[in-house]
């Protein structure tokens, strides 16, 4: 199946060989992004809310990746002709590619019976939440993707966390936050092999 640790562990090896520093954001980058985007709010008389999820939480929180290619995120009401004019500075300013914003999270946000989010930074002009550890399993195990996404180590290091260890535990944590019926094949084969990679029988 390719989900086990040892194979992601070698393809973030080989990947951090061919991808350069311009194109990935790690933990520091991150946070100089969020101070560069933060002055330039202040400068603006700007207040922004903005929400992080997938490989930006896992890079600043988890410190499980050594970087990201993109922030997953939503952005709360603002200003959008002045928000996207700071954004398209902060791109030319770090050398950032095109895509380094990334609001495709919307779309598996539609099935969410509810969002438990917190408080990640504050900033004097901007704020920076976060879907809690159990939101964001529940959503890992709904992408469910195989290599070279990186879904499965993602869950691997959010059960370990919320210390979960059996799979009524995880639908328990899925069912909160997902409906049941979007439980399809494809994850139930996910929560298998993450099961046995934990160290489980998750049959």
């Amino acid at each position: 199946m390719g989900f086990g640790i040892i194979n992601i562990g070698k393809y973030w090896a080989l990947k951090g060989v061919i991808m350069s520093n311009m194109e990935l954001m790690n933990k520091d980058k991150l946070l100089k992004i969020f101070d560069y985007l933060n002055e330039r709010l202040k400068e603006n008389q700007l207040q922004l809310e903005i929400t992080i999820y997938g490989g930006s939480i896992m890079t600043m929180v988890y410190d499980n990746r050594p970087a990201t290619k993109d922030i997953d995120c939503v952005f709360g009401e603002t200003n959008e002709k002045l928000l996207n004019n700071i954004l398209d500075l902060t791109k030319f300013a770090f050398n950032l590619s095109e895509d380094w914003i990334n609001e495709e999270i919307k779309e598996p946000l539609k099935v969410i019976l509810k969002e438990d989010k917190e408080t990640y930074k504050l900033y004097s002009n901007l704020k920076i939440l976060k879907p809690k550890a159990k939101q964001l399993l529940a959503m890992k195990i709904l992408a469910a993707r195989p290599e070279p996404a990186k879904d499965f180590i993602d869950a691997y290091i959010l059960c370990k966390d919320l210390d979960i260890t059996t799979k009524a535990e995880l639908l328990d944590v899925f069912e909160e936050f997902i409906p049941l019926t979007l439980l399809g094949e494809r994850q139930r084969i996910f929560i298998k092999y993450l099961g046995e990679d934990l160290g489980y029988d998750w049959e």
